[in-house]
């Protein structure tokens, strides 16, 4: 688990997380390997994950645009306005692990 939560700096309401936000990137989607969608200005963006990888795909989770190690390497990696998803958490709305 690369990102760990915190129990003693952000109690347990969402497992350790600072907010829902990040327990569903960080935890259902890195380590539990949920699919995520969420939605960006405006823009829906769907994440499928597979044993062996994550990829950014369309909304029926079929065309693959950009492939990922892991859930963790999508949060680093993928770019929205020259920004990754960690930077990016706040801004980030309905998200949703799936």
């Amino acid at each position: 688990m690369k990102y760990e939560p915190d129990t003693e700096k952000y109690g347990t309401l969402y497992h350790g997380y600072k907010s829902c936000k990040e327990e569903t990137l960080f935890y259902d989607f890195a380590v539990q390997g949920y699919d995520l969608t969420f939605c960006y200005k405006g823009k829906r963006y769907h994440f499928l994950s597979e044993e062996n990888y994550v990829a950014h795909c369309d909304e029926n989770y079929m065309e693959e645009y950009q492939r990922f190690e892991d859930g963790n390497s999508a949060l680093e990696q993928f770019m929205i306005d020259g920004k990754s998803l960690i930077d990016l958490i706040e801004e980030l709305e309905e998200v949703e692990a799936v």
